[in-house]
Order: C-alpha cells, then structure tokens, then sequence
C-alpha cells in the first residue's frame, strides 16, 4: 500500500507566495484522497 509521505518543508515555508492553509490542504486533503483512492483501486 502507498502512503502519503511528510512534506521536506514546513506548511508555511512558501508564504507569501501560497498560504499555510492552501498547502495544508492540497497535501493533507487533495493528494491524501488521490492515495487513498490509489490503494483501493490496488486492492480491486
């Protein structure tokens, strides 16, 4: 099964140019869901 690995970064290190809350969302939620969907495609 895959898992969604720890950002290198901090959620805060691209400010100003993208805000904490975007990254917290695009990694924690969009591509957690993309994994999530991912191993249950894998298991069939």
């Amino acid at each position: 099964m895959y898992k969604l690995d720890a950002l290198q970064y901090p959620y805060d290190a691209l400010e100003p140019v993208i805000d904490q809350k975007t990254v917290e969302v695009h990694h924690g939620k969009h591509h957690q869901t993309y994994v999530n969907n991912l191993n249950k495609a894998i298991e069939g």
